[in-house]
């Protein structure tokens, strides 16, 4: 076996003792170099920084309170390299267990809890603000304060005001509020209210598209209008296409909603006169009568819609055509109102039924119509045998008979509205004599308002009583001349068309 002289474990001794300096020296210039960090980092004012990076830099043992175990270099070179040379032997190895002190603490210097933080006084913008409007409005405002116990001291029930640092001002209630003794409800439609039927159109219902450009030329004569120009006859071709547009067959729902000729942009800027181009008063009157008639829903252009015509035959040479109401026609107005109505000056119809249709007069033959507690509301000026006497704006018109020199019906109507100075709708029939100017041509003419003035009794033994009955002012001209004139052309045609249809004479 062989043996291991002096020598050679004294050099293995020394070789240990060697690795050993070595490892002191390294632990005591790390702790120095860590120290000395420690110590610049806090004259700079920032201990957190310090505490944060030690604490981060030091393995978990260390920030756990264990023995730390440092590592040293493994090899003399290394040792060489990181500029560390022993000088002695520690003699006392015990010394080098002892536990360090913990990094932590020696980290943050006694002096660092001292040090003022600049940043403690500082408020976000938000804050500050709220503050600033608190300190302003010094006086208290009600339901701004909260009541807190007082804490310091033994009477804990005293209550105290607090301010909430984080609430708003409040705004201060208003003291008066003024009383209104009347409210009216304004109603800001610059059209007229649309109909049902306008609201349930289905627009993807499919429409022709010459109709639709047919139907939406109104809009080109409209710009022409508002462009300027020759304006008369600019206006005679607005003229006639409102007459042609009395009697469109092709009309429907879709059609009229898609081309918008009741919308704002369509017939109201023409009896509305928006932009100020100055229409004639009979264009204004006819755009507005078809927008109404369009807007209730009336697309028919027939001009004995909602009547029934019957023809009745006896002997080979006897024929009679009558003509009734149907009952079924929902877009029947009543005649039993005071006033226009919606009527406008110049309205025409073919014959009395059709006025009666349209609430202009509520009698089928008859001249005079009312009703007990109004009087009358409309007269018929026409033939008949009585000593009327027309002078267009005022109108001498004769009641009826009565019995036993006592008024007729009709005549009382007259009396009691002449009373209570109602007006009462006048109506011209084309059975007038023709040597009267204010005749229309064919059918019957709405020319406006009258007033009963005064009333004379010409034979007592008949109770037949004259009126004097005298045009409102603020209306436009009668039509019964001119291009103003009433009936139009086509409803003459249209009129004529359907004379012919069912055999009678002209």
């Amino acid at each position: 076996m062989p043996t291991v002289s002096d020598g050679q474990v004294k050099k293995e001794n020394k070789s240990e003792d060697e690795e050993e300096d070595f490892g002191a020296a390294i632990a005591r210039a790390k702790l120095e170099a860590r120290q000395q960090d420690q110590a610049r980092r806090s004259k700079s004012r920032q201990p957190s920084d310090a505490v944060q990076t030690t604490a981060l830099d030091l393995k978990p043992s260390l920030r756990h309170g264990v023995k730390p175990k440092l590592e040293v270099a493994t090899s003399a070179q290394e040792r060489m390299n990181e500029g560390f040379q022993s000088t002695a032997n520690i003699k006392d190895e015990e010394a080098l267990r002892e536990p360090h002190p913990s990094p932590l603490k020696s980290a943050v210097p006694k002096s660092a809890s001292a040090i003022p933080n600049k940043y403690a006084g500082l408020k976000i913008s938000k804050k500050r603000k709220v503050d600033d409007q608190s300190m302003s409005n010094s006086a208290a405002i009600p339901g701004d304060n909260l009541f807190v116990s007082d804490q310091s001291g033994e009477d804990e029930a005293k209550q105290r005001p607090v301010k909430r640092p984080f609430a708003p001002a409040k705004k201060p209630s208003k003291v008066h509020k003024p009383s209104y003794d009347k409210i009216e409800t304004v109603d800001t439609r610059t059209t007229s209210k649309m109909s049902e039927w306008y609201h349930k159109v289905d627009l993807k219902m499919p429409v022709s598209r010459n109709d639709l450009i047919t139907l939406k030329h109104l809009f080109t004569l409209i710009k022409k209008a508002s462009r300027g120009g020759d304006v008369n006859q600019i206006f005679g071709e607005l003229r006639r296409r409102l007459h042609q547009m009395e009697f469109y067959d092709f009309l429907s729902g879709a059609l009229v909603k898609k081309a918008k000729v009741l919308e704002d942009e369509g017939l109201p800027v023409i009896f509305r006169d928006v932009d100020d181009v100055g229409y004639p008063w009979d264009l204004k009157a006819d755009a507005q009568a078809l927008y109404l008639r369009w807007l209730s829903g009336v697309l028919d252009p027939h001009l004995l819609r909602g009547i029934i015509t019957e023809q009745k035959r006896g002997a080979a040479t006897t024929k009679r055509t009558t003509h009734k109401l149907d009952k079924s026609y929902s877009a029947r107005v009543s005649c039993n109102y005071t006033g226009a109505g919606d009527l406008q000056n110049g309205q025409w119809w073919p014959m009395q039924i059709c006025a009666m249709r349209d609430g202009a007069h509520g009698e089928i033959e008859a001249g005079i119509h009312g009703q007990p507690g109004k009087g009358a509301v409309s007269v018929l000026v026409s033939s008949g045998g009585y000593d009327d006497k027309d002078s267009g704006d005022s109108i001498l018109y004769c009641g009826t008979s009565g019995h036993e020199g006592k008024p007729s019906a009709g005549t009382n109507y007259l009396i009691e509205a002449c009373t209570r100075k109602n007006p009462v709708r006048v109506l011209r029939s084309a059975a007038l004599p023709s040597s009267n100017p204010y005749r229309p041509s064919k059918g019957l003419r709405y020319d406006g308002l009258y007033d009963i003035v005064s009333h004379e009794v010409l034979n007592h033994a008949t109770a037949m009583y004259r009126f004097s009955l005298q045009r409102q002012n603020d209306q436009d001209p009668i039509r019964y001349r001119g291009v103003e004139a009433r009936p139009t052309d086509e409803e003459i045609a249209a009129y004529t068309k359907i004379r012919g249809l069912l055999n009678i004479g002209s």
